[in-house]
């Protein structure tokens, strides 16, 4: 994770100043709109899962851009094909991921830890079914803020002296960056849902 993350700052570290614009621009859109192009995003966390996934199943090898790519190809595709199941499954992973932290306290490893974990994936999975509109929103709303939070990263990081700040607070920190993504998409997912419901009872 920390690898990630270290990756991605140094990502937004490098990028020219003009590149702040179409991040926030394009975070504020999906915090605004999001739950009216839930498929885009849908597909969007499924691409980078994707290629992530891709990535590491090419090791250490040369054609880590190539697996990166024909993994967020397949799995952009599947998803989009199936959009609802594909919402569906992201919540199950959401939430089996948060539950993991806590899961690991118990001590599970082997079978059992597999077991209780696709009992999680598919307990999750189905919730998120029932109430897919809330989670596509609150997908809609964490992209948005992780490109909000991106576009504003790049402006802090044009300092090297605020650079090397913001980098160590981030990383030696476990709780900065989540609070700092927490907050907006929690004001986010409330706008949303706000509007969903505007719309279903006609107002």
């Amino acid at each position: 994770m920390n690898a990630t993350l270290s990756n991605w700052l140094l990502f937004l570290r490098g990028a020219d100043a003009v590149v702040c614009i179409p991040l926030f621009v394009g975070g504020v859109a999906l915090m605004l709109f999001g739950w009216r192009i839930w498929k885009v995003c849908v597909v969007l966390c499924f691409v980078i899962a994707g290629g992530v996934l891709g990535q590491e199943m090419s090791g250490n090898g040369g054609d880590r851009l190539l697996y990166s790519f024909v993994g967020g190809a397949i799995a952009g595709t599947l998803s989009y094909k199936a959009a609802e199941f594909a919402a569906s499954l992201l919540g199950g992973l959401i939430g089996t991921s948060l539950a993991l932290e806590p899961l690991s306290m118990l001590g599970l490893t082997g079978l059992s830890f597999w077991l209780v974990t696709l009992v999680l994936l598919l307990s999750f999975s189905a919730l998120s079914y029932i109430n897919r509109q809330t989670v596509t929103v609150f997908v809609a709303a964490f992209l948005g803020a992780v490109l909000v939070v991106s576009g504003l990263s790049v402006c802090v990081m044009l300092s090297p002296s605020t650079y090397g700040y913001f980098y160590r607070m981030v990383i030696e920190s476990s709780f900065v960056l989540p609070f700092i993504l927490l907050v907006p998409t929690v004001m986010s997912c409330c706008y949303q849902i706000s509007n969903v419901n505007r719309r279903d009872t006609g107002c």
